[in-house]
């Protein structure tokens, strides 16, 4: 069982493309989810939406822009092409959940706005982090690329900030193979968005094709029985050689400006995908938590923030469920879990502040360190069983408890 697996894609939606009313139809939706007073705007990349709302935000004298180092680099790298000034703020201690007193302690009168970021489970405290952003005259927006569906006390995810940003590229659970949304409730923001937006051009089928590949590549060979009688075997023959699991290269930058892709609109190919799956979301969703509930019963105090608020969990998207391991330890774990059949993976991102681009940006992001370092990944994708997450935890545990 792969440890990550894409919702299949229509490739021929390539060829066949979509239509303007697929559009409208998607824009409907989105307000039935959101609410009238929402607006949202599709875009041909998620990333333009952080450079988008940082671009918003920025102002004389207020540069700095408030965001976890526990994300991709380009992330980082659309606040620089946006004029931001990253300042890296930190997470309590095995917990991907803001430790707001360094947060409030990072902002200044030179700081423009602070960007959540949601993981498995959402930011509960979100409520306090916006009072305090505007208490002290910044906007808050938050990170909504793994969390789509997502809700805290009961309100979705997409109305709780100033803007937030969801990514619908090839391994979200709403997916095409690029693509994201910005809603916001500010007028002033979704006019701003509005105006820099609607003269973008719209994504072509030469656009796609790199990610088509790329995603069809990874689709097929994640597959059973593929991944089970070729892909992984093969995995697990090059792990017994080494010792150990094959190096993974975090630190990829893939976005060095801003190139025609990011600045786009999604092809209309897109919306007819995302149509297509709107209504399984639910349904997708809730499988992910079940799954994670499996997870939990055996785990539960090792998994990472352990510490969240129940009634925050219970609105969380779980694409992955996190577990906490000894540093020491952590590598021979994903070993030994794969020499017993279990693919599973290590930290989803790095912490970028270490990245020597960013390094010297200011911050702290200790935490962060020690999180990216000691956390092993579990699947709960579709593919997932409870009966094969409950074998699968149970292996673990014995992994755990005999160290």
């Amino acid at each position: 069982m792969a440890k990550q697996r894409i919702n299949p894609i229509a490739y021929w939606r390539l060829l066949t493309g979509g239509s303007p009313g697929d559009k409208t139809h998607f824009v409907s939706a989105m307000a039935d989810r959101f609410g009238p007073s929402c607006s949202v705007f599709p875009l041909g990349r998620a990333r333009a939406g952080i450079y988008l709302l940082v671009k918003f935000a920025v102002r004389e004298g207020r540069r700095k822009v408030l965001l976890s180092p526990y994300t991709i680099p380009d992330v980082v790298n659309m606040v620089l092409l946006a004029g931001g000034e990253p300042v890296f703020f930190d997470y309590e201690p095995g917990s991907t959940i803001c430790d707001i007193n360094r947060f409030e302690s990072l902002i200044d009168d030179a700081t423009a706005c602070a960007m959540i970021t949601h993981y498995h489970v959402n930011e509960p405290r979100l409520a306090e982090l916006r009072a305090l952003c505007r208490a002290r005259g910044i906007y808050l927006f938050d990170d909504c690329a793994i969390a789509f569906g997502g809700s805290v006390a009961g309100r979705p995810l997409g109305v709780l900030t100033d803007a937030s940003i969801f990514s619908f590229s090839s391994f979200k659970l709403l997916n095409f193979f690029w693509g994201g949304l910005v809603t916001t409730c500010d007028d002033r923001i979704a006019r701003f968005v509005r105006e820099t937006v609607e003269s973008w051009p719209r994504m072509t089928r030469a656009d796609y094709r790199v990610p088509a590949q790329r995603c069809l590549q990874y689709d097929l060979a994640s597959r059973p029985p593929l991944f089970d009688k070729i892909v992984f075997p093969r995995l697990r023959r090059r792990s017994r050689r080494s010792g150990g699991p094959a190096s993974i290269e975090f630190a990829r930058i893939e976005t060095e400006m801003l190139d025609r892709t990011i600045t786009s609109r999604p092809s209309y190919a897109a919306f007819a995908e995302w149509n297509r799956k709107l209504p399984k979301v639910d349904a997708w969703l809730s499988h992910r938590r079940t799954i994670a509930w499996v997870y939990s019963r055996t785990l539960g105090d090792r998994m990472v923030s352990a510490n969240a608020p129940r009634g925050g969990v219970q609105g969380s998207c779980f694409v992955n469920f996190p577990v906490l391991v000894s540093e020491e330890r952590r590598d021979a774990i994903c070993h030994a879990m794969m020499l017993a059949g279990y693919d599973v993976g290590r930290s989803l991102y790095p912490n970028v502040h270490r990245h020597s681009r960013f390094r010297a940006f200011a911050g702290c992001s200790d935490n962060v360190d020690r999180l990216a370092n000691t956390s092993v990944y579990l699947p709960t994708h579709f593919g997932v069983s409870e009966t094969y997450a409950q074998d699968l935890a149970g292996t673990l545990l014995a992994l755990l408890v005999d160290a």
